[in-house]
């Protein structure tokens, strides 16, 4: 016996379906094709305006090579082919595609137990396979990404060889805890025994600093100098809503002399033009996360917080690092590590005052901490500008 509520719920659907295509709207118009005149003449308009050529010598160029043909000539019909084309939305959302969907979901539904059952086996196969042989192939192949990527992916090379460098890393790391082998014969070099963070350091800042002068890439110079400031103990970890900076504090006499010898290397070939082309892509690297290093390290140790015997010697130091920051950013164009050390030492004048002032008395604490904050206020407001942290 035929469900007549059956169909009459199809035949509604059908006749929705057949108004939604009635109804669907004409496409438009394709846009007529540039002539090659109006190409020419816009590209010569473009290079007048950008001044790569001067008025006479537009005109004269135009007079040479366009001519009233050219206005009637069409570029080529791929320009209207392409324009006539459906979009990729009305490409893929359509009824067809959607009966196909619903028919695949369908095949899915019926082959739930086959396609668990396959998963099954196939997982059993997969693990029988010794882990040695899947990590020698992603190695084999993220180190062919690494060194040759354009030969896999042309177009995108640069950012192919970027998430290679990166998977080498992890993979070996994955070998490490995998083996005992390969932690146990580490640990019997001299450098792995006394620091092991230290040595891992060293041996990504070779990595890193080989990628950057291979690519003459900035990103993998300043990865070269995270690795560096690692070698003195210093690391930034980044975790969800929190930042955090982490050093060894009985490291803290090698962290500010080895990065004052980074920077102060730095500083000099800047200014005298020595190997600048090979050291600019650790430029950023340099100015920034090692600036911020010696800046951080310096503040920990001439804190009035906790007491240290020595803090009158780092806060000396940076006294006269503040006035050589200063003297750097007037007269040297190295702003933007004169700009850093600067607004620590302001950090360290500040807790210097509240360490002071809240000894004396909680309201002269206050007092001085609130004249003090308010007039740093009116400098920014008057002269931040002169703050730079971005390179010229």
């Amino acid at each position: 016996m035929v469900n007549l509520r059956s169909l009459f719920f199809w035949g509604w659907m059908l006749m929705i379906s057949a108004g939604a295509f009635a109804q669907a709207p004409a496409p438009a118009p394709a846009p007529q094709a540039p002539t090659a005149g109006a190409i020419k003449t816009d590209l010569i308009k473009q290079m007048q305006k950008d001044g790569y050529l001067s008025e006479p010598a537009a005109r004269e160029v135009t007079g040479k090579y366009v001519s009233a043909g050219d206005f009637r000539q069409a570029v080529s019909a791929a320009g209207q082919a392409q324009a006539s084309e459906p979009s990729l939305w009305a490409k893929y959302m359509s009824w067809v595609n959607l009966i196909k969907v619903v028919a695949v979901i369908c095949f899915l539904l019926v082959f739930y137990d086959t396609l668990l059952k396959m998963r099954k086996a196939l997982w059993i196969h997969v693990s029988k396979v010794p882990t040695i042989v899947y990590q020698l192939v992603f190695l084999s192949l993220t180190i062919c990404g690494t060194l040759r990527p354009q030969a896999i992916w042309p177009a995108q090379a640069f950012y192919l060889a970027l998430f290679c460098a990166w998977g080498n890393l992890i993979l070996v790391a994955w070998m490490m805890t995998t083996y005992k082998v390969i932690r146990e014969t580490l640990n019997k070099l001299p450098l792995y025994r006394l620091a092991p963070h230290s040595a891992d350091c060293v041996l990504g800042m070779f990595y890193f600093g080989a990628l950057a002068l291979s690519y003459q890439s900035a990103i993998f110079g300043f990865f070269a100098a995270v690795c560096l400031s690692g070698v003195f103990s210093f690391s930034m970890m980044y975790t969800p809503r929190t930042l955090s900076l982490e050093f060894r504090e009985r490291l803290l006499k090698a962290m500010v002399f080895g990065h004052l010898v980074v920077l102060t290397a730095y500083c000099v070939m800047r200014t005298t033009g020595m190997q600048w082309e090979s050291a600019r892509y650790f430029e950023a690297g340099i100015e920034y996360y090692c600036t911020i290093a010696l800046s951080v390290a310096l503040l920990v140790g001439a804190s009035p917080w906790p007491f240290k015997a020595q803090r009158s010697h780092y806060m000396s130091l940076f006294i006269a690092l503040a006035i050589v920051a200063s003297m750097m950013y007037v007269f040297l164009d190295l702003k933007v590590i004169a700009s850093i050390l600067l607004c620590f030492f302001v950090l360290v004048t500040l807790e210097w005052i509240c360490y002071l002032g809240f000894r004396t008395n909680m309201l002269v604490g206050a007092g001085m901490l609130g004249a003090v904050l308010y007039g740093i206020a009116m400098l920014i407001e008057k002269y931040g500008a002169l703050i730079v942290l971005a390179p010229a």
